[in-house]
């Protein structure tokens, strides 16, 4: 009779680390998520950040593009506080 307790004791215990286990395992689970919905958030912001800068890049190209019909690229570059090499990747 001792031996048969001992070992439901035995399977009661292990029952409850198996349930430990599962719910660190879901806990884990969870915070994996977590990081990848923040991950994909972070993508996505970045994406639209790199969406703005090529708009701003565009916005200066066509600035400059429409200056440089009028003026030469040293005054350009003194007007826009740019570098003449800058200036001259964007004609």
């Amino acid at each position: 009779m001792w031996k048969k307790i001992i070992e439901d004791f035995q399977k009661l215990h292990e029952n409850e680390e198996r349930i430990e286990l599962q719910f660190e395992l879901e806990e884990a689970q969870k915070a994996k998520e977590e990081v990848e919905k923040k991950f994909e958030e972070a993508n996505k912001q970045t994406e639209l950040e790199t969406k703005r800068a090529d708009a701003a890049e565009k916005q200066i190209q066509d600035m400059i593009l429409r200056l440089s019909s009028t003026m030469d690229v040293e005054t350009m570059a003194t007007l826009l506080n740019m570098s003449v090499d800058e200036i001259k990747k964007y004609i």
